[in-house]
């Protein structure tokens, strides 16, 4: 599968990214999270897409953007206009495989401890990264957190493709 050589591609770029803009911008510089477009703001000052979106459903804001070759959404929770939101949640979503399963999602939950994953009913895998957006945080702390989700992408790729090579996958 093309995803590794992707993925590394995309991992190798994006962390070469990360500190060129951290240290382009003021680490001291204190930001609000708790606001959507602030974030999104963010997002492009570091390289990444952000396109703020609203769901269809129910209004709430959320991120469309990427990391690592693979899409991923930043939803907002618990949201206001005079307030902002409380909370902000990383996810994405990857189609059923074969050798997915809620044992291979127990294993790596078992030594992962920012990045989770769920197997669902119909055998898809979903994956996510809880953040708090109360109070103002450093920029540096923001670079900090998005980091954390594209290096936790990054290992769960690199988990699935030794899951996938474990049940016998074209590897």
């Amino acid at each position: 599968m093309m995803r590794g050589a992707m993925m590394a591609v995309a991992l190798a770029a994006g962390i070469w990214a990360m500190p060129a803009m951290a240290q382009g911008a003021d680490p001291a510089r204190m930001v609000d999270l708790s606001r959507p477009e602030q974030v999104a703001k963010l997002l492009q000052e570091a390289g990444y897409k952000a396109e703020l979106l609203k769901h269809d459903s129910n209004g709430d804001p959320y991120i469309s953007s990427a990391a690592n070759g693979s899409a991923f959404t930043i939803e907002f929770y618990d949201c206001s206009a005079a307030k902002g939101c409380t909370s902000m949640q990383f996810f994405s979503w990857y189609k059923k495989e074969p050798y997915f399963s809620v044992e291979m999602a127990n294993r790596w939950n078992a030594k992962k401890r920012f990045l989770r994953i769920v197997i669902d009913k119909d055998g898809d895998l979903s994956t996510w990264m809880d953040v708090t957006t109360i109070g103002k945080v450093s920029f540096a702390n923001f670079s900090d957190t998005v980091d954390w989700w594209q290096s936790m992408t990054a290992d769960l790729f690199t988990f699935m493709d030794e899951e996938e090579k474990a049940a016998g996958g074209n590897k």
